[in-house]
């Protein structure tokens, strides 16, 4: 039996950030960090998301998920911040799709959950506010179902963040191809730690 949640409701983005400025002295995260879980399972055998839905919502009624059907990401930041409250280490952002209809659960948990059938597993490592709107924005886009393209800053920022490296391995003593390969990795942990301190959140496919 579906599980029984409120239809979503548009917010006007010019109301959220009246309503968010005027509680921004008193609302703050619960925790300094916290993991965000995305997960997207499309739908097998010419489903529809309805269909499958019931056996989702079959298997995460401990959890009282909110449902969320084609949700902007205000809707789904509301959604996250109302599971902040619980103060539990994870929140699972699942979300349902056939390629057509989006059907979101968000739900917070003591405990990792296995997904054996799952298209996509991301790990955000969350540290502040302004990391998790765009976190979320980035979900309710649909980026993570388009291809993976690198814009033309982002590629500069990486050479740049190795030249570098490459000239220091140059003007050493040592010409070894190992010894460029040890400089290319430390220099690549280097670079993905100074994003993720600049942009307030880590990004991994996978979970310890």
């Amino acid at each position: 039996m579906p599980i029984a949640t409120s239809p979503t409701i548009p917010i006007s983005r010019k109301r959220w950030e009246k309503g968010l400025r005027e509680s921004s002295k008193n609302k703050k995260l619960k925790k300094e960090e916290f993991r965000l879980v995305y997960v997207r399972i499309k739908t097998k055998d010419d489903k529809t998301v309805g269909e499958a839905a019931k056996e989702l919502e079959m298997r995460f009624k401990e959890f009282s998920p909110a449902r969320l059907i084609e949700p902007d990401d205000i809707n789904l930041l509301l959604a996250v911040e109302k599971c902040l409250k619980n103060n539990l280490p994870r929140i699972y952002v699942v979300e349902l799709t056939d390629g057509i209809s989006r059907w979101f659960y968000v739900f917070p948990s003591a405990e990792r959950i296995k997904f054996e059938k799952k298209d996509l597993y991301r790990v955000f490592i969350v540290k502040r506010r302004e990391a998790l709107e765009e976190v979320l924005e980035r979900i309710a886009s649909g980026e993570f179902s388009k291809k993976f393209r690198l814009s033309f800053l982002t590629v500069l920022q990486i050479l740049i963040g190795f030249a570098p490296f490459v000239i220091t391995y140059i003007a050493g003593d040592t010409k070894s191809l190992k010894d460029l390969f040890n400089y290319l990795i430390w220099a690549g942990a280097l670079i993905s730690a100074i994003q993720g301190i600049k942009r307030g959140y880590k990004e991994k496919s996978w979970e310890e």
